[in-house]
């Protein structure tokens, strides 16, 4: 019983509060501690300006020697070809003047 009259002398005191202290409730929210949602992005900085240059490091090992590539001798041919063969003209005729054209497969062979 003291549960539901406290219930109902709180209400009721809250209703005479807020006519009470009515023109001093009035007015604009104040912050609520809520985080709203994110902004546009702002534009982006300028770059900052180049710093001094440290101390010269430590020599590293040195080096190997290179390696001298292997002599390789190529040729033409048309026999154990390295690669793919293309058609030219071998030898040039001309026989009552009309000109004859013998053609062979010819490629790098090594």
């Amino acid at each position: 019983m003291s549960a539901v009259l406290a219930a109902v002398f709180g209400f009721v005191g809250a209703l005479g509060a807020m006519v009470a202290f009515h023109d001093e409730l009035r007015g604009e929210q104040g912050a609520t501690g809520l985080q709203g949602a994110p902004g546009e992005p702002g534009p982006p900085g300028a770059d900052g300006i180049d710093g001094v240059d440290g101390e010269r490091g430590s020599r590293g090992p040195a080096g190997t020697a290179a390696r001298v590539p292997t002599q390789q001798n190529v040729d033409l041919g048309t026999a154990g070809c390295v690669g793919a063969s293309v058609q030219v003209v071998t030898d040039v005729t001309i026989e009552n003047q009309r000109m004859r054209l013998a053609k062979d497969f010819v490629c790098v062979t090594g």
